[in-house]
Order: C-alpha cells, then structure tokens, then sequence
C-alpha cells in the first residue's frame, strides 16, 4: 500500500513536470514506467510511446516491451525487443527479454540462440550464464544447466541461486552427498536461504 502511494505521488510529480515541457521524452518514458509499475498497462503504452514519437532510445523500446510482455501481447513485446536491440545490438536486457519472448511463443532455436550470443557478448556477467543455464534447465537439458550455473558462480561466488540450481540438479539425479556440498556452499553466502535449507532438510531425510 505504501509503494503504491509512492508510485502514485512520483506519477503526480511528472505530470506537473510535463505541465512545463510536455514534449520532454525522459519525463514520458518515466511516466509511462510509473504506470507500468502501478500496473495501468494502457497508460504506460501510451506514454512510452509518445515519447518514443519524440526520440527513439532503446531503453523507451525496452521499456514498451516490458509492458507489451507484462500484458501478454507477445508479438509486440517481440517487435518492440527488437526495436530496441536494432538500435544498441548489445542492449542485455532487450536481447534477455527478447529470448525470453522467443521461448514463450514456442520458437525455442531463436531463443537458445540469443541466449547463447548474450553470454558470448557479455561472457564476465553471471546472470547471462544464469539465464542461459535456467534455459537449459527448463528443456531438460540438466547436464549443461550445470554447467552454466558453474560459470555463473565463476563470475560471481556469491551467487546463491546458481549454488541451489545445480544442488537441485544433482538431487534429482540422487547425487546426494554432492548436492548437499553445493547446499553448503550456498548456505554459506545465505544461511536463511528458505529453498537451500528445505533441499538440506530432503537430504539429510534421503
């Protein structure tokens, strides 16, 4: 409730900054966020996209992407992805979402594609190995999942998420003494961990 009385007062505040320079594109995406966040979906389109009308930025496509996403409209979300990446070819989060996209719709080749090229483009972010390894894990591909998730932890040690993934993997595989070494691990970084501690718990009953 006190978030959206946040959002709702930022939307206010840009709308009287609008008040002086209407044709202010920064203030229209920032708007058109605003209602994305609050949820109005038909504002938010509205807004970026006018602001689009007055600059085209591939954060303005992104951000039209997203609510195109959000709302379901998958081929707009896709086209507006594209927009953004024919813009800034190396724009991670359009070219994420935009595999993403492609994964939803069916056209998983496209999407292990991108997938692929975003690590290959951005090979130091374990969040690009990360996406790619929940791709991966998602089409039962467990075994290069894994791997994926260990160049994760590679780029970033303190990546909890990536530690439960393969912990997971290798419990689903009955590798238990293994999966519970990666729980520690994990455990280690997060010791609240609720999805690190319910797997220990499995494994210590197994």
């Amino acid at each position: 409730m006190i978030e959206q009385k946040k959002i709702e007062n930022k939307i206010s505040e840009i709308l009287k900054e609008l008040k002086k320079d209407q044709n202010n594109s920064e203030l229209l995406n920032d708007l058109g966020v605003g209602y994305y966040l609050k949820g109005d979906y038909v504002e938010a389109e509205i807004a970026i996209q006018k602001a689009l009308s007055i600059k085209k930025d591939p954060k303005y496509y992104y951000n039209l992407g997203t609510v195109y996403a959000e709302s379901g409209n998958n081929a707009e979300a896709i086209h507006s992805f594209m927009e953004a990446v024919d813009l800034n070819p190396s724009h991670i989060p359009s070219l994420n979402n935009l595999a993403e996209q492609y994964e939803i719709s069916g056209e998983t080749e496209k999407a292990e594609e991108l997938f692929n090229y975003i690590v290959k483009i951005n090979p130091g972010n374990a969040l690009s190995h990360y996406n790619l390894g929940n791709f991966r894990l998602r089409n039962n591909d467990h075994i290069e999942a894994a791997k994926s998730y260990e160049e994760a932890i590679k780029c970033n040690p303190d990546f909890t998420e990536a530690y439960y993934n393969i912990a997971w993997i290798l419990y689903k595989a009955k590798a238990f003494e293994e999966s519970l070494y990666y729980v520690k691990l994990g455990l280690k970084i997060e010791p609240g961990h609720a999805e690190l501690l319910k797997l220990e718990k499995s494994l210590t009953q197994a």
